[in-house]
């Protein structure tokens, strides 16, 4: 009998160990994965407060469109988006504050909500242009490693903390050399795959590396693609009254 307790005992600590064990790999895992991101949007959004110029190129068979955007950033969840090209959009606003989004039109009295999933052009969404961080909407996992166009890379599993965010599943394939996001899937919250982006060009600008193209492609309906190519990023202090809903079209 002692020596079945003796047996019974030992299988516990076993099986207690087993867990505490695969407990820690997990933590370990979280962390890393947690820590490759930060990378990441240091690549995204690698200042504070910021000015940026973004241009979108839709592609449609054998026709393409081009637009231009100012966009204004303050923090991890301050954006404010200026339409630029064509004239006939010029004095239109895009204010995101976290996940709340807001289009401000030159004929109307005030600021409409709308959702950043919404496209503004192309392939590319409100969210797309105006959210950068995803290490403020997303917790991540290391779900393996895979080589991409002769890269290795890891492949972390993004996961929305917040059901409001544009899309509750993002798969991320980041360089293992140097951090650099390489592609990326992107789910809505029931399951299905929306679109692609590749990261295609990295630039030097204000001092920092970052990501100066990004080519975004539609899965639901193939051969359309919109290119997000961004330039003159500058380091720039930016009052708070631009960053309110009351204050867009006013400065």
């Amino acid at each position: 009998m002692k020596k079945l307790k003796v047996i019974m005992m030992s299988t516990r600590f076993s099986a207690v160990a087993v867990l505490l064990a695969w407990l820690a790999c997990s933590a370990a895992q979280g962390e890393d994965a947690t820590a490759i991101l930060r990378q990441v949007d240091a690549f995204r959004n690698p200042l504070e407060s910021f000015v940026l110029d973004v241009q979108l190129t839709s592609f449609r068979n054998d026709s393409s469109e081009t637009s231009g955007f100012r966009v204004y950033g303050q923090g991890s969840d301050k954006s404010l988006v200026e339409f630029r090209s064509p004239a006939s959009e010029q004095g239109r606003y895009l204010l995101m504050l976290r996940d709340a989004m807001w289009m401000y039109m030159p004929n109307t009295s005030r600021p409409i909500r709308i959702s950043p999933l919404q496209r503004l052009m192309g392939e590319a969404s409100n969210g797309d242009v105006a959210r950068t961080n995803y290490t403020i909407d997303y917790t991540a996992q290391l779900a393996g490693e895979e080589l991409v166009e002769n890269r290795a890379t890891y492949i972390l599993e993004l996961k929305a903390k917040d059901p409001d965010i544009s899309y509750s599943r993002v798969k991320l394939w980041v360089s293992k050399k140097d951090y650099e996001p390489v592609k990326a899937e992107f789910y809505v919250i029931s399951g299905k795959l929306m679109k692609r982006a590749f990261f295609q060009d990295f630039e030097l600008m204000s001092g920092r590396r970052v990501v100066s193209k990004i080519e975004i492609q539609d899965v639901i309906r193939p051969g359309r693609r919109t290119v997000m190519a961004y330039s003159n990023l500058q380091a720039k202090k930016l009052p708070e009254k631009m960053f309110t809903k009351n204050y867009l079209g006013k400065w």
